[in-house]
């Protein structure tokens, strides 16, 4: 028969192995609970958009509080399309609205071709006049980032916009009125006469969309609406 001695000795290993596997179980599940808490807070944020200006207008969570005023409503599926030689007649968009109420903020949005399907070229521009204050739009000053696209695409903030007096200035970069705010033209019963256009010298101009995005001042009331001719 076993001892007493020995018997004891083999009762108290196997109470120190039992109590060592639980420590050990309760430890590995401590570790692993700690890790999925290291894994949770480490998770990295969202970076900043690149383009949060156009995200207001057209991103996927575009701002509800802008309205938009399409000058090319009137135009085709596919954009405002002219075809004719250049001439130095004006061939684009006129389109006369009248502001009512106070603007917080506004928005020019354009996309247009030129050859029917290409980007525009540094041989081509936007002309854009608001009661004949503006021009030929300088693409590479103020402008706000947008997303790559196929076709050429342009969002300015009309609190400061720069442009050419004439196309020969632009392609020469002379006579620049630069920061130029049209926003301020956006009072309240002002009428606003718009002209909208591709500058080049090629046919198949196209104006895929003008439009001018615009929110109210919080808790007023606002638009910015056609006026008959």
């Amino acid at each position: 028969m076993m001892n007493k001695e020995l018997r004891e000795k083999i009762i108290a290993s196997t109470v120190m192995l039992v109590v060592g596997a639980l420590v050990f179980l309760v430890l590995s599940k401590f570790v692993a609970e700690q890790s999925n808490k290291t894994e949770v807070e480490v998770k990295p944020q969202e970076t900043p958009s690149l383009y949060p200006d156009y995200d207001v207008i057209k991103g996927k969570n575009a701002s509800k509080n802008l309205t938009r005023l399409n000058l090319t409503i009137d135009c085709p599926e596919n954009g405002c399309i002219n075809d004719r030689p250049a001439s130095i007649d004006f061939d684009g968009i006129i389109k006369t609205y009248r502001v009512k109420g106070k603007l917080s903020r506004a928005y020019l949005y354009i996309e247009a071709l030129v050859d029917y399907t290409r980007p525009l070229t540094s041989w081509d521009g936007i002309y854009f006049t608001i009661n004949y204050w503006g021009g030929h739009l300088v693409v590479d000053n103020n402008v706000l980032p947008v997303p790559p696209n196929e076709i050429s695409r342009y969002l300015y903030n009309l609190q400061s916009i720069s442009f050419y007096e004439t196309l020969e200035h632009k392609l020469n970069k002379t006579f620049i009125y630069a920061n130029t705010s049209l926003f301020s033209l956006f009072t309240d019963g002002n009428v606003l006469t718009t002209r909208v256009a591709v500058s080049s010298d090629r046919p198949g101009r196209v104006l895929r969309e003008v439009s001018i995005y615009y929110e109210c001042f919080e808790s007023s009331d606002c638009s910015i609406d056609p006026v008959k001719p």
